[in-house]
């Protein structure tokens, strides 16, 4: 199926190019994605016009996103539009899940999950769609009138869906979208459900509106009732406005009530008529007047062509230059013993295009002194006062300049061809694949090194929502610099495991890929704790963070079935480590028999925590080692809560 998207944009430089690399990665991608300039005065024009193919920028004169849509779809040749907002994401795999919904059913409106984008913090994360619920007895359009809806990120549409809707209205300037897909449904329009895929519809920062931030305003209020009242208008001329008089009103009734004391009169008097005119109020239904008056106040829709499309110039984009930056991020904080080796790993690659960013946490040791020493033009010296390895990061990705990012921690190191061989493989890739690791070599305080061999690839977030399947991988870790755009830095509120939080969020929008050698050497006897009480703490971290984890990802986990693994996994590591909580692993093991009784796991670990703790640990142990390789046994263990 060919599809065409199209980004309506006016002054969106801040996310219009993670729309459009959105967009263009998709496991399906589009023909051409067009984007529809109405007249920015920013970068945005220049930001479209970098790609190059597959987009083509026009320009849409004619002031709305409405008529900016319409213009793009006056140039659209594809078989199926998206019509999406410049500051919009989609899962990978959504373009594809919304064809499959929509082959083969002529005029048809495909629709797919949706959810909220927040920049809570330094972080963007995905919430639960904000619109009200579906209520059971609602079809479609019932369900559309009283609030619950699909955003334009989450629907695909066939071209005989937009043409039966009669197309965008260019007169409409708000709630524009909600317009276009009641029509379609009082049209007789099919809303198919994908069986995948996820439209992100973002949610601006304070002190920045979208046009869905002034539903309320005077000018909003009055752009709901106008659509309203055409919707009312299209059901009396199909003879339908019975069967949706309740929700008519209702939607009536909810403009009504949210106009404001001194807000304008004419919307609310309007809108409480409507109210009345549809059975509310206890008032009497004028259907007769009413029936009189549609003729008079009828609408036909249809799309405005729009100019001939501006080609794109031949400008390269940026990832597609030869040599790409790399940018090195190191957090420090009192390791002057080992920070050394780590620096000379990096300065040591074979690749040699890069910078190296020391971050020093507030450290009271000769870190100060030991990077003063090295004089080496690529390396950059940020300290701060400490704030945590999250904080220090997310210094490091502001003042980042390449368009790939690598992390290492300071007691960490590379092999010499780490980079080189990392760099060749994310220029092979497609752009959805955003972050690639490396095998490890781990080191054990009594001289043994293993080797871990990466697995996961693909779309993991299912499996990332269960286990952070990059294990001891942060300091293998090499993502685009536009996967760091797209979800924020790390979180700086989480007490430990704030890598693992990272992951899960790069991996709603991209795949992961693996280099499986070991190219990444892992001090595990560096990074052990010596006191007993410092293990206790940071178990409690470790645990607590996995707490946090499931509230700020668990309706996705549900979502994908992961939410009893995750379950299991912490309950086992209560009854396991000498630090654990047995009523607290009790109580997870609880919850996840609630959640799947037909599983006997759950059972199995319950009569072990009655054991004393020798023989608990032991049988536990025992079953852990036979379903886990032993360097991803001891990755298990979290070292996000050690020092960076």
């Amino acid at each position: 199926m060919r599809i065409s998207v199209v980004i309506p944009v006016l002054d969106g430089q801040s996310f219009l190019a993670q729309a459009i690399r959105s967009a263009r990665d998709q496991s399906l991608p589009p023909v051409e994605i067009i984007v529809a300039d109405n007249g920015s005065r920013d970068a945005s024009l220049a930001i479209a016009r970098s790609f190059g193919p597959p987009v083509r920028v026009i320009s849409a004169p004619r002031p709305g996103a409405a008529a900016a849509r319409a213009a793009g779809y006056a140039e659209a040749t594809g078989e199926a539009l998206m019509f999406l907002d410049a500051d919009d994401l989609l899962a990978p795999d959504t373009l594809a899940h919304l064809a499959d919904a929509l082959r083969g059913r002529g005029a048809a409106l495909a629709c797919c999950s949706w959810r909220r984008y927040d920049l809570k913090g330094d972080c963007w994360r995905a919430g639960p769609a904000s619109c009200a619920p579906r209520r059971p007895y609602h079809d479609d359009l019932a369900a559309w009138l009283t609030g619950w809806y699909h955003p334009p990120c989450s629907l695909l549409w066939s071209r005989e869906a937009y043409e039966a809707a009669g197309g965008w209205d260019p007169t409409t300037s708000l709630n524009d979208d909600g317009d276009l897909v009641m029509r379609a449904l009082v049209a007789g329009v099919p809303l198919i459900p994908a069986a995948g895929g996820i439209g992100y519809y973002r949610r601006l920062p304070a002190g920045a509106q979208s046009l869905s931030g002034q539903n309320r305003s005077a000018r909003g209020l009055a752009a709901r009732l106008r659509v309203l009242e055409k919707i009312e208008t299209l059901l009396l001329q199909a003879g339908r406005e019975g069967r949706y008089a309740s929700p008519l009103a209702e939607a009536y009734r909810q403009i009504a009530d949210e106009c404001p004391i001194d807000g304008p009169e004419e919307v609310r008097d309007s809108a409480r008529d409507g109210v009345s005119r549809n059975g509310g109020f206890g008032g009497v239904r004028r259907a007769a007047r009413r029936l009189g008056e549609a003729a008079g106040r009828s609408w036909t829709g249809g799309a405005s062509p729009g100019p001939n499309a501006i080609p794109a110039p031949g400008v390269r984009s940026a990832a597609e230059t030869d040599s790409p930056l790399v940018s090195v991020i190191l957090p420090t904080y009192n390791r002057a013993a080992t920070l050394r080796r780590a620096i000379d790993s990096v300065l040591g690659q074979s690749y040699a295009n890069l910078e190296l960013l020391v971050v020093d946490d507030g450290s009271t040791d000769d870190t100060p002194r030991l990077v003063e020493t090295l004089c080496d033009p690529r390396l950059r010296y940020l300290p701060q006062e400490n704030r945590g390895v999250a904080a220090a990061r997310n210094l490091g990705l502001e003042q980042s300049r390449g368009r790939l990012i690598a992390f290492l921690d300071s007691d960490d190191a590379w092999m010499p061809e780490k980079l080189a061989r990392q760099v060749a493989q994310m220029q092979a890739a497609p752009g959805r694949v955003g972050l690639l690791y490396t095998g490890l070599a781990v080191s054990h305080e009594d001289g043994r090194v293993e080797t871990w061999t990466p697995k996961a690839r693909g779309h993991v977030l299912p499996e990332i929502l269960k286990s952070n399947v990059l294990h001891f991988g942060t300091s293998s870790t090499m993502i685009r610099a536009e996967a760091a755009e797209v979800v924020g830095g790390f979180d700086s509120t989480l007490p430990a495991n704030e890598d693992h939080d990272y992951w899960a969020r790069i991996a709603r929008f991209y795949e992961f890929d693996f280099e499986p050698a070991p190219l990444t050497l892992y001090d595990h006897a560096g990074s052990t704790p010596g006191a007993e009480a410092r293990r206790s703490v940071q178990f409690a971290r470790n645990m607590r963070a996995r707490d946090l984890f499931v509230e700020l990802h668990g309706f996705e986990a549900g979502r994908v079935g992961a939410t009893f693994a995750y379950q299991m996994d912490s309950a086992r590591r209560h009854l396991e480590w000498d630090e654990g909580n047995v009523r607290a692993g009790r109580r997870l093991l609880l919850k996840a028999a609630r959640a799947a009784p037909a599983k006997p796991l759950p059972y199995v670990w319950l009569a072990l925590s009655l054991l004393p703790s020798g023989p608990r640990g032991s049988l536990a142990g025992f079953l852990r080692r036979q379903r886990t390789p032993p360097a991803a046994a001891e990755a298990e263990g979290g070292s996000t809560v050690s020092p960076p």
